[in-house]
């Protein structure tokens, strides 16, 4: 019985550091699953924080060509409004410019409407000569060339050109 009782005994105690080793096997497999945890949490952490600083370098070189670009911008613009100021401190002398010259070719073509109008009386009293004279006359041809030349000369409406064709073919 004795035997037994210390066989009992040891058996316990033999399941008490079994149930021991386990328990400890227990804590320290939960405490390795805990550091797989933060080291990999650690990595991650290391991995994101590289993609921050790439960004962050990204972003201010980014920043730095903005500013740049900003600072050209700036430039070009300051040019262009001086260049519109000046522009409209010269308007005036410009509007006043474009409205002499508006009158000048205005009064040009005026005047080229009364010479066009005096060569149309004046083809025409030709053209009325050419009548009284078409009936046999042997001036005819020189009054013709004469009438020709003219139309020639200042810009005749299409009519008298047509007209002295005609005169020409007769």
């Amino acid at each position: 019985m004795a035997t037994t009782k210390a066989l009992e005994r040891e058996t316990k105690r033999a399941c008490r550091e079994e149930h021991g080793r386990n328990k400890f096997r227990g804590a320290l497999w939960g405490n390795n699953s805990e550091l797989k945890l933060r080291r990999e949490e650690r990595d991650q952490s290391r991995v994101d924080s590289l993609i921050l600083k790439d960004e962050l370098k990204v972003c201010s070189r980014s920043k730095r060509n903005l500013s740049q670009r900003l600072c050209e911008t700036e430039t070009n613009m300051l040019a262009i409004i001086t260049k519109y100021q000046e522009e409209l401190n010269l308007a005036p002398a410009h509007e006043h410019r474009v409205a002499d010259e508006y009158a000048q070719v205005y009064a040009e073509k005026e005047a080229r409407g009364r010479v066009i109008d005096s060569l149309h009386q004046e083809a025409t009293i030709w053209m009325d000569r050419f009548a009284l004279t078409l009936n046999g006359s042997q001036e005819l041809p020189r009054l013709l060339a004469k009438a020709k030349a003219m139309a020639n000369t200042y810009s005749a409406p299409k009519e008298i050109h047509g007209l002295l064709r005609y005169c020409q073919q007769t």
